[in-house]
This record gives structure tokens, sequence and C-alpha cells, in this order.
């Protein structure tokens, strides 16, 4: 046998041994997460109820024609009766001085001070400020931000230079009225598990409210999980929800490493359909969605669905859930 014939079969057999190994895998780290969420899912969380809830948008794919900064990353302000929190703080992929998240928030005359509490939906890089995610930092901008002290609750071990990093392991409340549903896990198929934590808002004589950041523990499982931590059904989904079937609109990057299906397999229509028809089975009435991981076919789809309870998220956009 020749050394060339040699290689290839050595090289075919590496490779099939590298399969093997992603496959055993995936469905190890599934079968982990299914245990960890359960676990979540016996935590309990009184939630008060508020009046007022607004949710706006700071960074996304999609603004509102008013001259905002647009990415492909996300960050959301949430406001309640007596909490205010930044809910991920964008991607900033041109390493501005000024990024999207900075710009817009001062167009829409929001300072940082006005902020009570940051907190992170999971460590990737569209939600934490860049490749900082590779030693688990959170970076507003290339320069020094002068966050006060203020505390950041992150669902991994994380720090922020001039903040106060509280690594969230259940469901708690980060505020008086604003509670996690702590860190919840999924298994993908490149990096492998990673954890997210949703916001949790109580809306008086409506239902519970879930503000996600990329939702890649899957949508309806999170709905379930939240109502199981506080048993209140859930009203309005408002966020990511990782949901596509054609192109990805975080890219190529965004399919590879923000996969959770075998091989990275992109869904198909129907089984978008399923989901989202499973969300509205699960009870839940309005739904505001981001553009920065979900293609428009599947607005299309959620529009459809829910008619004029669906809105997708633009910066700039004040949303007053009600």
């Amino acid at each position: 046998m020749s050394i060339f014939s040699r290689v290839v079969i050595a090289g075919v057999i590496l490779l099939v041994l590298l399969n093997l190994g992603l496959v055993a895998r995936f469905y190890h780290g599934q079968s982990q997460a299914l245990q960890h969420n359960e676990s979540m899912a016996q935590q309990q969380l009184n939630l008060r109820p508020v009046d007022n809830l607004e949710v706006i948008p700071v960074v996304d794919l999609a603004e509102n024609g008013e001259g905002f900064k647009v990415e492909g990353g996300s960050s959301l302000l949430v406001k309640t009766d007596n909490d205010y929190v930044l809910f991920d703080v964008g991607y900033n992929k041109k390493m501005e001085d000024e990024p999207p998240l900075l710009y817009n928030m001062k167009k829409m005359g929001i300072a940082l001070s006005d902020v009570d509490a940051l907190a992170i939906s999971h460590n990737h890089a569209d939600h934490v400020g860049g490749l900082c995610y590779r030693d688990n930092l959170i970076e507003l901008t290339r320069g020094p931000v002068d966050l006060m002290g203020k505390k950041a609750f992150t669902p991994v071990p994380m720090k922020c230079e001039t903040a106060n990093t509280i690594t969230v392991e259940r469901p708690a409340l980060i505020g008086e009225e604003i509670g996690t549903t702590g860190p919840l896990a999924v298994q993908m198929f490149i990096p492998g598990q990673t954890v997210e934590q949703a916001l949790l808002v109580n809306l008086r004589d409506k239902g519970l409210v879930i503000i996600s950041g990329c939702g890649h523990p899957q949508i309806p499982d999170m709905v379930k999980t939240a109502q199981k931590i506080t048993g209140i059904p859930v009203y309005a989904v408002v966020g990511g929800t990782h949901l596509y079937y054609t192109n990805c609109n975080s890219g190529l990057g965004g399919k590879i490493f923000g996969s959770s299906t075998l091989y990275c397999r992109s869904l198909e229509r129907q089984e978008v359909v399923d989901v989202i028809d499973e969300i509205k089975g699960l009870g839940v009435k309005k739904v505001f969605v981001s553009t920065h991981d979900s293609d428009q076919p599947t607005l299309e789809i959620f529009a459809e669905k829910f008619g004029t309870e669906f809105e997708t998220l633009k910066v700039g956009n004040r949303i007053r859930i009600q």
C-alpha cells in the first residue's frame, strides 16, 4: 500500500472518529441539559405584580427609521415600576469608541446612570460587547465606562471593570420586581453546552412576561420552565427566539456557533411553524420578536399566527406591554 493511500485511510478514520465524538458529546450534553433544566424548574420564585412594564430595544438589526445605529447584536432596557435593567450590551463588531449601545442610548436621552443594574443573557459575543467573551468579560465600548459599581447579573462567572458582577445560579430576584429564570442549559453542536438566563416580570392582571436574549434553550421550554418557577401563566414573550429556516441573520458564524441541532442543521419551515404553534398553545398572548436571530419568513409566520399581538422589535421604539 502506498504512503498516499495510508494517509488517506488515516484521514478517513480520524474524520469518522471526530464525527462520532461530536455526535456522542451532543447527545450526552442534551441529556445533561435536560437534567439541569429540570432542576431549575424545581425552584420557586415569588414575583410581585407590577402595573407598568416598558421594554426599549437599544441594539438590534432593525430600527424605527430615525437614524439609530444597528448591528447583529442585542440589548434591551427593561423598566418596571421600580426597576430599570440593561439586559445585554450588544456586539460592537466595529470596535467603535461610541458603539451602537452608547450612541443609541444617548440619542434616546437615556444615561447609564439612569440604569439600576445590568444582566447578561449568555456569554456570546453579540450580547457581551464582542470578542471579550473569550475572556469572560463584559465590555460596553473600547474605552473605559464607569458603571459606578452597579450590579451585573451573569449566568456564568464574568468580569466587568467597573461593575460588581454576580453569578446567577438559580431563579432569583435581580431587583424589586424583575426576576431571572436562572441559567437554563442548551447543548450546542460545535461550542458544547451553553447556559442562558431570561428575565421575568409579573404584569398585574395579565401574567408573566419573559424577556429573552437569544432563546437558545428554545422558547417553548423557557415558557414551561418560567411557569413552573413562578406558578404564573406566561402572557408575553419579548426578545430573541433563535428561530429561522432560511438565512440566519447573525451570519454563518451565528449558524455554526449558535446552533443546537445535529450538525448545525437548519430547521424546516414546518418545524418553525410547529414551534410557534406550541408557543401559542402554551397560552402566550403577545410576542415581540428580535430580528437579530430570526429571519423575515419566520417573522411573517409569527405575524400570521399572532396577528396584531405580534410586533418586530426596532431600536428606538418604546414598547409598553399591557
